[in-house]
């Protein structure tokens, strides 16, 4: 069987941090419907995780 090769985007070579490392805790930013409502969840800009908004009705 060969091996497949991924390659990552320039965008996503930028990040520079595995998921597992990073704590999610410095740079979150809003995801938001179509309409521009939030949606309760927020992505990780060093990671590129989604989440819940920790913050959630403190907005």
């Amino acid at each position: 069987m060969d091996a497949q090769v991924i390659r990552n985007t320039e965008a996503e070579a930028d990040i520079g941090f595995e998921e597992t490392s990073c704590a999610h805790q410095r740079l979150i930013d809003d995801i938001l419907t179509k309409s521009g409502k939030r949606t309760g969840k927020v992505r990780c800009l060093e990671c590129r995780a989604i989440f819940d908004d920790p913050y959630k009705g403190l907005k």
